[in-house]
């Protein structure tokens, strides 16, 4: 085993899981929507090299879902909505030097 550079300096999961139906799950309220939102964004505003938009199966956080996870800042966001992904990002993106 090798310990590796990501070269990123931010990952951010969100939680596309599915489960039986009548089963809360992130999957069931449109986190895939999420996820390819956050993707855009970040790559419109060129920072797909630093920042990593990754989906995830379950984070174990089904009853408050979508889960949204912004790491290193180790930031847990539930009840997520598209109305939400660029006040997250805003929350999270350094400001320009």
């Amino acid at each position: 085993m090798k310990e590796i550079d990501s070269g990123y300096r931010k990952l951010i999961l969100v939680c596309v899981n599915e489960r039986e139906a009548g089963e809360a799950a992130c999957g069931s309220r449109n986190s895939k929507e999420i996820h390819l939102r956050l993707k855009a964004i970040v790559k419109s505003k060129g920072l797909s090299r630093t920042i990593r938009v990754s989906r995830t199966r379950c984070l174990g956080k089904c009853e408050v879902g979508p889960t949204v996870v912004i790491f290193p800042e180790n930031r847990w966001y539930g009840g997520v909505t598209l109305e939400d992904v660029e006040e997250i990002l805003n929350r999270h993106l350094e400001p320009p030097e």
